[in-house]
């Protein structure tokens, strides 16, 4: 018998304690929640492809989190809908 397990939730807590949420969606994106007052954004073709909330994470297109590769960002209210490959 084989036992699969998927990661749905992980928790992040930068050097500032603030924490982190990321929540694997049904269609493979990551719902990002957290403390986005103080951040960093780029874009390019009016595409966010980085994300750097005050104190971390550092998060940009290539770069892999939940066994995913970032694709671009979204923004879902206060926080960031990453889009994955």
């Amino acid at each position: 018998m084989k036992v699969t397990s998927k990661i749905t939730k992980k928790t992040m807590t930068n050097r500032y304690g603030d924490e982190f949420v990321f929540t694997l969606q049904d269609d493979g994106n990551i719902l990002w929640e957290g403390k986005f007052e103080y951040s960093r954004v780029t874009s390019k073709t009016g595409i966010i492809n980085m994300v750097d909330p005050s104190g971390g994470p550092f998060l940009t297109e290539g770069m892999e989190i939940m066994g995913k590769t970032i694709k671009e960002f979204k923004i879902n209210k206060e926080n960031y809908l990453i889009i994955t490959q």
